[in-house]
Formats: structure tokens, C-alpha cells, sequence
């Protein structure tokens, strides 16, 4: 029995022996989480797994008692059930302050914030794409990344109004507290808005419009008309009585004295908001969903 045994062993040995021994890279491979920043723009599959990390700074907005607050939170609905895990629920019911904390997403926009600048700041040098001569999908990628960092400051916009601009630095994640950029200036509201509107003009460039040769992979991907629609709210968001010339907002100012909301109301920003949205009904791609049985509502 005992040289059966080892007759197993050397056979099973023999095996991994050939099995490796046909693959010269066996030895070679990296486990991704000893990666370096500067290998992981080495290799497209690395990039990729990047980018991914980028899209997951996404806030589903499907769910909208946890991780999405706004409906349960307004006048639209009203939260029944008593769950003291649900912050939506405190809310609904006045049961939070200042001090709350409920639903901050500043940093966790910022971070992705910073990702996506990471990322587009480096993918042009990815050796493996550039061999390869995969330079449209490098363009590609990188207006992908732009408009995620255009999403996630829209929605810096519509919870806090107007942000800090970061622009195309990439601020360190280890900065104390009082470092002077910990401390930067918020920018007006308008500028705000012009800003976003321009990262998705750059980044539609170097979009498709909608991809279709494989929808099922490529689906929520960034797209030409992702970039349209996401214009829309935010002109739509600038035009609205919050903040078109809202008087309640005349006192909230920078320490410079610089006033961060326009206290003048201005027809013309309804006049482009409708237009971006007819911009986007004239593609003629999309469609209202529809049932065949009306019980499925």
C-alpha cells in the first residue's frame, strides 16, 4: 500500500511538472494585490480593473432607502416602516441634526473624484495598449473616466451645491487636516456648473453615442448620450428656484466675500435646459418602456 501511495505522489508531481512547464509565465504572475500603482498601468486587464474601481464610486440610485436618501427624504413619499438601521427613516420622521451625518458623500465623491483624475492622468501610458496599438481605446478610457468624474461632481452639486474644483490634480491622501489643500475655497455655484458642463463636452468627443454591437457587456458604460443626459440635469438643477437667483442663499459667501450663489434670476437657463433635453429626444434611440400586460406595473 505504501508504494502505491508513493507511486501516486511522483505521478501527481510528474503532472504539475508538465502542466507548468507549458506555461512560461506560471512563475511570472503577480497576485493583483502586491500590484504597484505603476504596474498595474502596465497591462490593459490592470487598467481595466482600475477603471472598474472608478465606475464603483456609483451610487445606486435604485435603492432608495439606504444608499440614495432623496425621495424618502422629500415630500414625495413617506417612509412607513420603522427601522432604526434606516436614516431615511429618522429623516422622514425630523429625527436628525446638523451633527446627523446622515448620507455624507463628500469624501466618498472626492475619492472617486481623485481615482478617476489617477486614472486619466496615466492610462495614456499604459506599455501593453501602446504596443499594441490600441491607442482609440486609450482615448476611449480616458473620456470614460472624465465623465465618471463629471458624474460624481454633479452629485456633489446636487447635495451640496457648490464644491471645491480640484481640476486635474491629484491631491494626496495623507494630508493633515490643515494643509492648505484641506482648505481650499468652495467655487461659485455657476462656475460649478460651467465646469461640469465642460468635462462632459471633452469627454462626448471621444464617446459612441450608444454602444450597441454588445449592449449586454458594455451596459452602463459611459456613452455619448450619457454625457447629454447628464447635461440636462444639471442645467435643469441651475434653472431650477433653488438656485436661479434664490434670495435665501445672499448671505452664504467664502471668507474672501465672494457670493456663492447668483442672486439674480436668469430666464435663459430654463431656455437650455429644454434645449438639452430635446437634444436628447432627437437622437431617436431611446423609448418609453413598455408592457404587454398592464398587471406587470
Amino acid at each position: 500500500m505504501v508504494n502505491i501511495d508513493n507511486m501516486k505522489n511522483i505521478v501527481l508531481g510528474l503532472l504539475i511538472i508538465l502542466c507548468t512547464g507549458c506555461n512560461d509565465d506560471f512563475f511570472n504572475q503577480v497576485p493583483n494585490d502586491r500590484l504597484t500603482i505603476e504596474e498595474v498601468f502596465q497591462r490593459r486587464k490592470y487598467s481595466e480593473e482600475y477603471l472598474a474601481t472608478v465606475y464603483s464610486y456609483i451610487k445606486d440610485e435604485s435603492h432608495r432607502t439606504n444608499t440614495v436618501p432623496w425621495d424618502p427624504c422629500s415630500d414625495d413619499l413617506d417612509v412607513t416602516y420603522d427601522r432604526a438601521d434606516y436614516n431615511s427613516y429618522k429623516m422622514n420622521l425630523g429625527n436628525w441634526s446638523a451633527s446627523s451625518n446622515y448620507y455624507e458623500f463628500w469624501s466618498h465623491f472626492y475619492r472617486g473624484i481623485r481615482s478617476a483624475t489617477y486614472f486619466m492622468n496615466h492610462i495614456e501610458n499604459n506599455t501593453e495598449m501602446i504596443a499594441n496599438g490600441e491607442q482609440d481605446r486609450i482615448i476611449q478610457y480616458k473620456a470614460e473616466a472624465r465623465f465618471l468624474r463629471a458624474w460624481f461632481y454633479y452629485n456633489l452639486l446636487r447635495q451640496y451645491g457648490p464644491f471645491v474644483i480640484i481640476g486635474d490634480e491629484v491631491i494626496a491622501g495623507d494630508l493633515e487636516n490643515d494643509d492648505v489643500q484641506m482648505t481650499l475655497s468652495r467655487s461659485p455655484y455657476d462656475k460649478c456648473v460651467e465646469y461640469i458642463l465642460n468635462e462632459l463636452e471633452i469627454a462626448s468627443h471621444d464617446l459612441p453615442l450608444h454602444f450597441t454591437e454588445q449592449p449586454e457587456i458594455d451596459y452602463g458604460r459611459a456613452t455619448k448620450a450619457m454625457c447629454m443626459a447628464t447635461k440636462n440635469r444639471v442645467l435643469l438643477l441651475a434653472a431650477s428656484p433653488q438656485f436661479n437667483g434664490n434670495q435665501a442663499y445672499k448671505d452664504v459667501i467664502n471668507k474672501d466675500g465672494t457670493h456663492l450663489f447668483s442672486q439674480a434670476y436668469n430666464e435663459q437657463k430654463w431656455k437650455d435646459a429644454a434645449k438639452a433635453a430635446k437634444d436628447i429626444i432627437d437622437l431617436g434611440i431611446f423609448d418609453l418602456y413598455k408592457v404587454k400586460n398592464k398587471m406587470e406595473i
